[in-house]
């Protein structure tokens, strides 16, 4: 009687009838009139009651209660909330699916979403603008081998994306032979997402060094992963023998540190600490700094409480100044891995200025003693052994136009990136300057350049001395003064001056697609690791792989 009275029963009919009809698919509902309303304050009693019932959710299914904080059970409560109240009361019975079907919807959701992906990635390799990287894998339970290959490319809109291309196993019968994983890549690829076999010479792969891994990308272009080179730094030149036999006290400074974490961990002392202390890992290097800097935050706490307990021998061969020395020493190593490993932003023209950063690092001071001079020499010798700066590094470092110039380089290195960068160049008319996200107008002058700020590796950014001649983009973009409102966002710079220099924008967008490192396939396994626990080995391969495709493409 009332809708009548006031002249809402039309409304009232339709809106019931749209939500009926409505296909029930989550984010595509249409807004309603109470999506504008502002939120109901919901009682203390309701909350207190939801609390509860994840409790008993986390308890009952054993469960960890980070859980409730996913972004996955944050949408399945939402979706659970949107259908009570378009439907009113109902059965969470009614609603929840078996086991089986969710397993058989979420192949499908993946080889959904994979399809989309794949017009994606061959509509990037048109232009040669995808990397990728590989890694192998296997599992602790039923010991089976998976491959794991993730993309990255650089959208129309100049965004960097990361994806997940697929974790598949690797078949039983076959050795992890160079000739054997080769195969297995280029099968997935051409056959699961249908790639055309001559565009694969178009990617740029980035890898560890495993002898078998490099073998099978032969025939392609592959550049090492900058972390693992790193590690392998780190790995001479902390190596144990010869430490030993040169520097004695900060092996056993390393040594005796190890030790002491092991026994806090296993005697439960380390629950009595007021920060944890972390254990180094046997294969991570990087490990081995976070171990000391946990022991430097609490060195003094610690010590009082290993003297209470009558075990002060525990950390009597840790020495402050040599702990301080070491966690001095490690910490940009450490820097250096967590910014090339970074995946929401380029890396792969940070490469140049690290390694010379790290080889400026491992130079003995005057102050240093002599085994401290020793273990600065050992891993000076080391980068330059073990990690070899590519091309392709000292174009992406060209392509940031705050170290432009190369300023660390010398004269005929210098020419010789210029030099490639012109071979590299295609033509680029501006109605595809336009269309790849150029923004400026034909007429644009790049803007001033701010003034300089301190950084860590200020000496090498542009000065305002040098007066080339425009004779070509190279030539323009070299001589200009460059503004950039963030220094790290060279996308964003690439987007606004594409058209200003539209073939160098073309070349930023196959180059700085590049990653420094291969961590997103190692952030694969990781989450590999999570989903095949214990509880869970019954899963098929061709889930697991489904799985982790929808958990990076969601």
């Amino acid at each position: 009687m009332t809708a009548k009275k006031t002249g809402t029963s039309t409304m009232n009919r339709h809106m019931k009838q749209a939500c009926h009809d409505r296909n029930y698919d989550s984010g595509q509902h249409q807004p309603s009139m109470s999506s504008f309303v502002t939120p109901p304050n919901i009682p203390l009693r309701a909350r207190q009651a939801v609390t509860e019932k994840c409790v008993e959710f986390c308890c009952k299914d054993i469960r960890p209660f980070y859980v409730v904080s996913g972004q996955g059970f944050e949408r399945l409560a939402q979706e659970l909330i949107n259908v009570g109240a378009t439907y009113g009361r109902v059965s969470a019975q009614s609603i929840l699916p078996h086991h089986s079907t969710v397993s058989k919807a979420c192949i499908e959701k993946a080889d959904e979403r994979r399809e989309v992906l794949a017009q994606t990635l061959k509509d990037a390799l048109k232009n040669g603008d995808v990397a990728m990287s590989t890694d192998m894998w296997t599992d602790d339970y039923r010991k089976i081998s998976y491959i794991a290959i993730t993309c990255h490319y650089i959208t129309d809109n100049y965004d960097l994306v990361g994806k997940t291309l697929t974790t598949a196993m690797f078949p039983v019968e076959d050795a992890k032979t160079g000739k054997n994983i080769r195969r297995e890549i280029v099968g997935l690829l051409v056959n699961k997402f249908g790639l055309d076999p001559s565009s694969l010479n178009r990617i740029v792969w980035v890898t560890d060094e495993g002898s078998n891994i490099i073998k099978a990308l032969e025939p392609y272009k592959r550049l090492s992963c900058l972390d693992h080179l790193i590690n392998t730094v780190l790995r001479h030149g902390l190596h144990a023998d010869a430490l030993s036999e040169n520097a004695p006290d900060i092996g056993e400074t390393i040594s005796a540190a190890k030790g002491l974490v092991r026994y806090l961990k296993q005697s439960g002392l380390v629950a009595q600490l007021s920060k944890t202390v972390l254990q180094m890992g046997e294969t991570r290097f990087s490990t081995v700094y976070l171990t000391l800097k946990s022991l430097q935050d609490i060195y003094a706490e610690l010590r009082e409480k290993l003297e209470t307990r009558g075990e002060v021998e525990r950390i009597e061969n840790i020495a402050p100044d040599l702990l301080s020395f070491l966690v001095t020493f490690l910490e940009p190593f450490y820097n250096a891995q967590r910014e090339l490993e970074g995946d929401k932003y380029a890396t792969i023209n940070l490469v140049c200025l690290w390694v010379e950063r790290l080889k400026r690092h491992c130079q003995p001071s005057p102050t240093d003693s002599p085994q401290q001079a020793f273990v600065r020499q050992r891993h000076a010798e080391f980068i330059v052994q073990k990690i070899k700066v590519n091309m392709l590094h000292k174009v992406a470092l060209f392509l940031w136009p705050k170290f432009n110039k190369l300023r660390m380089m010398s004269p005929v290195e210098i020419a010789e990136v210029h030099a490639h960068v012109r071979t590299l160049l295609l033509p680029v008319d501006e109605d595809a300057a336009v269309a790849h996200g150029a923004t400026s107008s034909t007429g644009f002058t790049p803007p001033a350049a701010r003034p300089r700020r301190d950084s860590e590796f200020a000496e090498w950014e542009n000065q305002d001395d040098d007066n080339e001649p425009d004779e070509d983009e190279v030539a323009m973009y070299n001589s200009q003064k460059h503004a950039m409102d963030d220094d790290r966002d060279l996308l964003k710079w690439w987007k606004v001056n594409g058209l200003v220099y539209p073939k160098l924008a073309r070349l930023a967008r196959s180059v700085l697609c590049i990653p420094a490192s291969s961590s997103s396939s190692k952030r694969v396994f990781s989450a590999a690791g999570r989903t095949i626990e214990q509880r869970r080995t019954a899963l098929k391969p061709e889930t697991v792989d489904a799985i982790l495709f929808l958990h990076d493409n969601m």
